[in-house]
């Protein structure tokens, strides 16, 4: 897989999320984004709202359909539960809506009912949850969901895309660490779904990924890879979710190592 140099490891931008809203709605999502990822961290910008040029139709999703895509923020049960429950409360009002309240083994826990639900700011966009960690940092984490017979598949893709292992592996479940410092975690992951779900592509957001060398990893790739702008390509996973990649600039790796040699996480203007 390579060695990875320390800016690889320690890119705060490795991950992040592009959300396409239809024409004028743009604003409202990024600043409702914006304000819940600030529970986090004040300066955290690995979403990306832009618009669409004309509306569209949406197909309808069926009955209980699993979008592939969340975000889950661990937010730190130290400082008492109200910190969670004023982040809920936030993403009860618009546009936020409540999307399914999950099940722990078939039943609700009775200990913070909150951590169980999820929620969407619009359709075919993430899923959004957020939980209380009992200790360590506060963490932001992509999940993918994959359908039960290409998870395995899934895993080694990302393990390109991203060129490292998981952290963390169960037989349905992996973590990827993408940076770390003393304030914050972001994760990537990989959950795999019983037989009987599917999850659906979220139609109106993709993962960007950056990429060092896209010349050695298109040929690798299992689904076409495609120049969309400057810089950027796009592809599928084995489940149909659209990929963008982004070609890493050297300029973009200094930037990054001053960023981390002062021990800040701060944005780069693209």
């Amino acid at each position: 897989m390579g060695e990875l140099s320390v800016e690889e490891t320690q890119d705060p931008f490795l991950v992040s999320i592009h959300i396409i809203a239809d024409p004028g709605a743009s604003q409202p999502l990024q600043e409702a984004i914006d304000k819940v990822l600030a529970w986090v961290h004040p300066d955290l910008p690995l979403f990306r709202v832009s618009e669409r040029r004309t509306s569209r139709r949406r197909r309808k999703s069926p009955k209980g359909a699993q979008p592939a895509l969340a975000v889950v923020l661990f937010l730190q049960e130290e400082y008492g539960e109200e910190q969670i429950l004023q982040v809920h409360r936030v993403l009860q009002q618009p546009p936020w809506r409540h999307h399914h309240t999950e099940r722990v083994h078939g039943r609700f826990l009775p200990y913070l009912p909150c951590s169980q639900d999820f929620f969407t700011l619009a359709p075919g966009t993430p899923l959004w949850a957020i939980r209380p960690v009992h200790y360590g940092k506060e963490i932001v984490r992509f999940t993918i969901y994959c359908r039960h017979d290409s998870y395995a598949d899934s895993l080694r893709f990302y393990e390109l895309i991203l060129r490292r292992s998981p952290s963390q592996r169960k037989a349905d479940f992996c973590i990827f660490p993408i940076f770390s410092n003393l304030d914050v975690d972001i994760q990537f992951s990989l959950k795999k779904l019983p037989r009987d779900q599917n999850p659906v592509p979220t139609d109106s957001s993709v993962l960007e990924f950056r990429v060092k060398d896209i010349g050695q990893l298109v040929p690798l790739l299992p689904n076409p890879c495609s120049p969309i702008s400057e810089g950027r390509w796009q592809t599928e996973d084995h489940d149909g979710n659209k990929i963008l990649l982004q070609v890493q600039r050297s300029s973009d790796i200094c930037h990054l190592s001053v960023c981390l040699s002062a021990g800040l996480l701060c944005q780069k203007a693209v």
